[in-house]
């Protein structure tokens, strides 16, 4: 499963602390569809993070960034 996939819940931006350039925050569908897998990327800048908010699934996968995709889960 990666960002291309997955269904996804939401997608905003996000002015935290009154910043100049939003985040972009993203939400997606995790694999046992119980919890979500959550993307965050700082326009302008390289910072961007992924996790996953789902005990099952944070047990079974983990996120693999900057292979291809925005994220990917792979089985631990």
């Amino acid at each position: 499963m990666n960002d291309r996939t997955a269904k996804r819940i939401i997608k905003e931006d996000r002015y935290p602390y009154d910043a100049n350039s939003p985040t972009q925050h993203s939400e997606y569908v995790c694999p046992c569809g119980k919890g979500k897998i959550v993307y965050e990327h700082v326009v302008g800048f390289g910072d961007f993070s992924a996790w996953i908010e789902c005990k099952k699934c944070d047990k079974k996968y983990e996120i693999v960034m900057g292979c291809g995709y925005l994220w990917e889960l792979r089985e631990k």
